[in-house]
């Protein structure tokens, strides 16, 4: 099997997507570049609980199937277009959380509120532009509502993370749906006090070194 290793990792952020509640049914999509510039990624209509790694298919970043059964995500045209314009990503999510989808009913951008904010997503997560799911349009869309960050809300749609590898594209979008939902508690109960620009700043310096260091506890 082609990019066995790869494949298995994007199973398992799939697993964990479902565990953590970020998505129900078969919603939501994940894909991974590998170290030769091709991407693997969930086939359309996934039942993650059922899922095996060679389910995973395997294309270029042209959406040619360069190994698979199965039809690659409806979304891969959105996957291919933030790899194209964002080399520091590896790993995407696309989940279709409760709280992160509110607000992209509401359009309502999250400010950084807490330290996790910046120091995952960067200095705010953009709600992007609304286009039809699967479109070049809506690809381009949620490029520019990313910008430099690793985080977007799809207007009435979901919501993207993104990493420069797979458990810093999940934590992401664990961190994205924790923000949320402090963002919209906080707009409930009357007030949401914002971290200084210059502490967004420092915090989004100190993420690379403290993921680092996470990344070692056993």
């Amino acid at each position: 099997m082609l990019y066995e290793n790869e494949r298995n990792i994007v199973l398992n952020a799939c697993r964990e997507m479902v565990k953590s509640n970020l998505t129900v049914g078969s919603w939501g999509n994940i894909s991974m570049r590998t170290s030769d510039g091709n991407v693997v990624i969930t086939p359309s209509g996934t039942n993650y609980s059922k899922s095996t790694a060679e389910d995973m298919v395997v294309t270029d970043l042209n959406g040619k199937i360069i190994d698979g059964d199965l039809k690659p995500s409806s979304e891969r045209l959105m996957h291919y277009e933030i790899y194209r314009n964002r080399k520091d990503v590896m790993a995407i999510v696309h989940t279709h959380s409760i709280y992160s989808s509110v607000l992209s009913v509401t359009d309502d951008r999250i400010p950084p509120v807490t330290e996790d904010t910046a120091m995952l997503l960067g200095n705010g997560v953009n709600v992007s532009k609304y286009a039809l799911t699967g479109t070049l349009e809506l690809a381009k869309y949620v490029v520019e509502g990313l910008s430099s960050n690793n985080a977007t809300i799809m207007k009435n749609h979901g919501a993207v993370s993104v990493g420069k590898d797979m458990e810093r594209a999940i934590v992401a979008s664990q961190v994205l749906e924790k923000s949320a939902k402090i963002f919209i508690t906080a707009k409930l109960l009357g007030t949401v006090n914002v971290l200084p620009d210059q502490d967004v700043t420092e915090l989004m310096k100190m993420s690379d070194n403290y993921l680092n260091q996470w990344k070692n506890w056993k």
